[in-house]
């Protein structure tokens, strides 16, 4: 009972000072700015509710989603979205008409909500838990799911202020969780927990199926290996600059930056390499390096890449591995890996490196360069796990339609 007050109380404080804070933040009020502005789905009773806390969820979501949608219209389902960044790249996708932003989880929302759209199934993908909207739900009969659920025992729900959750997640009809630890500790809270694995890999199969060919590209890289260091930030392509000034034989560089906004400053950095941007098309086979100056494509391109940096993995905040997987790359990434199981099955089953010591790394590039043989073999075996992983969307779906 504590708890709930406090909760309550604080939710509706922030609701209450959000619009003041917006006047010293950009970032807030740009946040009010977006909810004000958006549109939310017709009214009416939907059978599915799909909560993303943001794009990296979504794209979990879709392959459940597009199962879904085989046996029910696109007017069953209500997606909603927490972070602007989320919403925003979607926005005029191909579910544009169902999704809106989350509101904020006071009790009025809550019930304004259940009102319009109260829906028979919740399913919530990873760990974006909304204390109000699940208890109410639950109470008013909704059947809560939880999708790619990753949690290790310092989260807090296994704390003590985390215990009103775990109240909830006992409830839930069933956590379907991407890596065994996960499903571990759930089970001790909920019975039907299963470890399924991470939709990702049936994300990326549906990728495969039906990507986009990129002719300029292919001529870009020409007869070269290609390394593209995807959702870049400063140290990875400082790291990328000094594997450069070793001299790699026959290595092109595609460098897609998590802020486009950096185009420039990264454009600086590599200046001694008369690096250039991607839509200017000014660029061919004798290019070293290009900097991707767009969005939308990073996905695509990784089926022209040998190797891949991906992002993050310095700072703790991992990119997406299994896209650059797919495709067949060596994978490297930063030591700072310990919340993403996907990375360390990529070490496990040889393709991918966490980088602690940049010589290594680059004697490693080059070594793999120089030996196609090899690369090959460690190729395979990328493309090979990520065939083998493809199977939990199956899974869950035949349990929430049962």
């Amino acid at each position: 009972m504590m708890f709930k007050i406090a909760y309550h109380i604080t939710i509706n404080f922030i609701a209450f000072s959000l619009p003041f804070f917006g006047i010293f933040s950009s970032k807030i009020k740009n946040f009010l700015i977006a909810r004000s502005n958006s549109n939310s789905p017709t009214h009416g009773k939907v059978k599915f509710w799909i909560h993303c806390s943001s794009l990296g969820e979504y794209e979990m979501a879709i392959p459940v989603l597009n199962e879904l949608s085989k046996s029910h219209s696109l007017e069953d389902f209500v997606i909603t979205f927490f972070s602007p960044s989320g919403y925003e790249q979607v926005k005029n996708g191909p579910h544009a008409s169902r999704i809106m932003y989350l509101p904020l989880d006071t009790s009025k929302n809550v019930r304004q909500f259940y009102k319009k759209y109260n829906p028979q199934k919740a399913l919530f993908i990873r760990y974006d838990f909304w204390y109000n909207f699940i208890q109410y739900g639950q109470k008013n009969d909704t059947k809560f799911y939880l999708i790619n659920g990753r949690f290790q025992s310092e989260h807090f729900i296994f704390g003590l202020f985390g215990r009103p959750y775990l109240k909830l997640i006992r409830k839930f009809e069933n956590l379907f969780t991407s890596d065994k630890i996960s499903s571990e500790l759930l089970k001790k809270i909920n019975e039907r927990t299963h470890f399924v694995g991470d939709t990702r890999y049936d994300r990326v199969a549906e990728i495969l199926k039906t990507d986009k060919d990129y002719p300029e590209i292919k001529d870009f890289k020409a007869n070269r290996k290609l390394l593209i260091i995807g959702s870049s930030w400063e140290r990875e392509e400082a790291l990328t600059k000094k594997l450069l000034d070793t001299v790699p034989e026959n290595l092109a560089i595609i460098i897609a930056p998590h802020d486009i906004k950096r185009t420039d400053q990264i454009l600086e950095v590599f200046k001694s390499y008369s690096p250039k941007r991607y839509t200017h098309g000014d660029f061919d086979n004798k290019t070293s390096v290009l900097v991707l100056d767009t969005i939308g494509m990073l996905s695509s391109l990784y089926r022209y890449a040998d190797f891949s940096l991906i992002g993050g993995g310095f700072h703790g905040a991992l990119h997406n591995v299994i896209e650059p997987a797919v495709w067949g790359n060596h994978i490297s990434f930063g030591p700072k890996i310990q919340k993403f199981t996907e990375a360390h099955d990529a070490i496990e089953h040889g393709f991918g490196f966490a980088i602690t010591h940049e010589d290594q790394w680059i004697q490693i590039i080059n070594n793999l360069i120089q030996d196609t043989q090899k690369l090959h073999e460690v190729k395979q075996k990328s493309k090979k796990f990520v065939v083998n992983q493809q199977q939990a969307t199956r899974k869950i779906t035949k349990d929430i339609l049962h």
